[in-house]
């Protein structure tokens, strides 16, 4: 169902992409896979104290569906990866403020660490063991959902890998929660016209990617853009002034997605 922008005049609504949420500021080389838990708690405040409305995947599609209205200012809260930083930092600020999240899994991995970035000289992260993680699904608004079982590029996989990776990191969740998982994560935004078709062969009707941009309106479907969040000083040459520039990445009109 089309929707009407006089009716619906909340769009363009942010999905934020986090990684990890870490005790202190971290190594050049996590530069863009994480933010400090006093980031996180600060930019969560900051978005609450100017009148934003944490949602979920499930609230979103109703609205694509014409089923549901949503607070003034949404937006959406995912971490990529599972990693501990989320149970130990992230989980407490949004339980706090009785907010929902979306928690993409690497589910060969669980409780191991992020080996696909070792090649990289990225250091190990510690990724969440199911006891955690169902820890969060019974006691917080917590969603975990699929993002491949080992963090491939899919668009690189033979045809049957990819319906290994994509089925199986599915099947995995639906398995271990018992409830079934709605929306996918393409590993690095890495997708192609067959992986896309492969996701809605798995049943989803939403997936997201890395590209920059904010969901508009007719967004609906597996490749909706994100916000990506990371750790930005408080004075930066790159980036200026950590406040400004998390403002700018909420409501920049930027869209790096590629053109139909």
């Amino acid at each position: 169902m089309p929707i009407n922008k006089s009716d619906r005049p909340w769009f363009p609504i942010p999905i934020l992409m986090y990684h990890e949420v870490s005790k202190q500021a971290q190594p050049d080389l996590l530069d863009k896979l994480y933010v400090t838990k006093k980031d996180f708690a600060w930019q969560m405040e900051s978005m609450r104290k100017n009148g934003y409305t944490a949602i979920s995947f499930a609230d979103l599609d109703k609205v694509f569906m014409g089923g549901q209205t949503l607070p003034e200012k949404p937006f959406l809260v995912t971490f990529d990866d599972g990693y501990c930083g989320v149970y130990d930092f992230a989980a407490p600020v949004l339980g706090a403020m009785n907010w929902p999240y979306t928690v993409f899994l690497v589910t060969d991995l669980i409780g191991k660490s992020n080996e696909w970035d070792a090649e990289k000289g990225i250091p190990p992260l510690g990724l969440m063991d199911w006891k955690r993680i169902e820890d969060l699904d019974r006691n917080s608004l917590a969603s975990f959902q699929p993002h491949t079982k080992t963090h491939i590029h899919l668009s690189k996989a033979i045809q049957n890998d990819a319906r290994m990776q994509i089925f199986g990191s599915r099947d995995d969740i639906e398995q271990h929660l018992g409830k079934k998982a709605h929306v996918f994560c393409y590993p690095y935004g890495d997708q192609n016209e067959q992986t896309v078709q492969i996701v809605s062969d798995a049943g989803f009707e939403l997936a997201v990617t890395t590209d920059f941009g904010r969901v508009r309106e007719g967004d609906r479907g597996l490749k909706m853009p994100r916000v990506a969040v990371h750790h930005v000083p408080p004075v930066s040459l790159t980036y200026g002034l950590a406040g400004p520039n998390f403002w700018w990445r909420i409501k920049s009109r930027k869209d790096n997605r590629p053109l139909l």
